[in-house]
């Protein structure tokens, strides 16, 4: 029998049918006695009703919701008996939805311990009020509980998300949730030749963070735009998020020492106040990338974090790049650009005198590439399911294709998903030498993809970061960790 939590991960995943299928031929349809087998059936069910319409619809909503109730039945809990009454309205029962909102406030009344923060005790009662019709308690109950917990950013996106639908059938105006809705995320970057001391430079800066409110910050730490910007964020009380190419030490030694002590202490400072510090780490067989090509993929990684950010908190990715006056854009600046999200430019002229960083006298050879991964699927069988089978390779029992197009690769990879559900299919983006991969990496992809119980695309945290930069088009979802000889690997899936 497949466990209830790996059901429960294929679905946030992304891939809702598997885990109904899992669902049902593991015989957890048939037990009657198990509230988290009910409360799964619920969540899969409201998946389901999400991706149907019509009469389908409503009936999936209306089977979801008895499924949360019966839940509820076998075991005290506010929070399935408040999904099952939003989803009675949801599924065309007004009278169930008000007779179980009536239970759930009668249970939030005896049971102090209900809810699993002093957030959502209080949400679960503005929800309860909200199906009720008393749109001012819900209000003022809402309030009271983003009070108590202002920064449970995700906590108070799922809420607005539930009231969204609430409202939209009641056919009542949604706008009031628009106060309660979490910041915008904010993308940064820019040159590190510039004048710090400028005034007009630091007013734009300030007034761009007044004008967007953003609530967190992504990007790297380099002396210049990076530091100033970063200042800026976090004096205006933005969480920081640190994507550094290079470890700490090293990336001071070459983005930040050169040009002036007076970055030293403003570096060390903002290091320590960042809520969150990622180093993009390197094959253990590969030289030390040159830094404009590290630089690029950190900055692919930060955009991803900020995109991902907004999603997930049902906010908005914005960026703000600071450029030298007549510059050509960066590559990266153009994938932000192409992903239609908000962006904010300041150009100035550059600072005279400064100097660039070369950290190897070779020429770099490796590119921002992606490779795709697969098991399970012979060469001899490629040729009928995708047109690019000559450019895979084969290692061992597996086969491999890079590209510079990971959307490309993850297409191919959904194809061969279609023809086999049960293949193990990795895809990651790295630093490639395109015709001389790292052992390293063929030996990731591989783990990787061998931790695949099928149905999905798995891949690491950075690949899963810069797949999620275009809107719409990937969907990622952390899914647990791979334990690997040299610590600990967050598996993410692509479904």
């Amino acid at each position: 029998m497949t466990p209830l939590t790996q059901i429960l991960a294929i679905a946030r995943a992304g891939n809702p049918a598997r885990a109904w299928a899992l669902f049902q031929s593991s015989g957890w349809n048939e037990r009657n006695d198990d509230p988290k087998a009910f409360t799964l059936k619920g969540r899969l069910l409201k998946d389901q009703a999400k991706a149907a319409s019509g009469a389908d619809r409503v009936r999936l909503y209306g089977e979801a919701a008895e499924a949360y109730a019966a839940a509820a039945e076998l075991e005290r809990d506010s929070y399935p008996l408040i999904n099952a009454a939003a989803l009675a309205l949801l599924g065309g029962r007004p009278e169930r939805a008000h007779l179980l909102a009536r239970q759930t406030l009668a249970l939030l009344e005896s049971d102090p311990a209900q809810g699993e923060n002093v957030y959502w005790r209080a949400a679960t009662r503005a929800e309860a009020l909200l199906l009720l019709g008393d749109e001012t308690g819900a209000r003022a109950a809402l309030a009271d509980g983003i009070s108590k917990l202002p920064r449970a950013w995700e906590d108070h996106a799922a809420t607005i998300g539930q009231f969204e639908l609430i409202l939209a059938e009641q056919g009542k105006d949604a706008a009031w949730l628009d106060r309660h809705r979490p910041p915008p995320s904010l993308y940064f970057s820019g040159i590190i030749g510039l004048d710090d001391t400028d005034a007009t430079l630091l007013q734009d800066i300030d007034a761009i963070i007044v004008r967007e409110k953003p609530g967190f910050g992504f990007g790297a730490l380099a002396a210049g735009a990076d530091i100033l910007i970063a200042e800026a964020l976090h004096k205006a009380g933005a969480e920081l998020h640190v994507i550094l190419p290079y470890p700490v030490d090293r990336f001071r030694e070459l983005s930040v020492a050169p040009y002036g002590d007076h970055w030293g202490a403003r570096f060390d400072a903002l290091i320590e106040a960042a809520a969150r510090l990622d180093v993009l780490t390197e094959l253990p067989d590969e030289a030390e990338p040159s830094i404009a090509v590290a630089v690029e993929l950190a900055d692919l990684v930060a955009m991803g974090q900020c995109v991902r950010n907004a999603a997930v908190l049902s906010s908005k990715p914005k960026a703000l790049t600071i450029t030298g006056l007549g510059d050509e854009p960066r590559p990266q600046h153009l994938v932000w650009a192409n992903s239609g999200h908000d962006q904010n430019m300041i150009a100035v002229a550059r600072k005279g005198g400064h100097r660039s960083i070369v950290t190897s006298s070779r020429a770099e050879t490796r590119e921002i590439a992606a490779i795709l991964w697969v098991e399970g699927v012979g060469r001899d069988m490629l040729p009928a399911l995708v047109n690019a089978a000559d450019d895979f390779s084969s290692f061992g029992d597996a086969c491999y294709r890079i590209s510079p197009s990971p959307s490309e690769l993850l297409q191919t990879g959904l194809l061969l998903l279609q023809h086999d559900p049960d293949c193990r299919i990795s895809l990651l983006v790295d630093i490639i030498e395109p015709q001389r991969p790292a052992a390293s990496l063929l030996e990731k992809a591989g783990d990787i993809a061998r931790a695949s119980r099928g149905g999905a695309i798995l891949t690491d945290g950075k690949s899963a970061m810069v797949l999620t930069i275009d809107p719409g088009k990937q969907r990622v979802e952390e899914i647990g960790e791979l334990q690997t000889a040299s610590g600990p690997l967050p598996l993410w899936s692509l479904p």
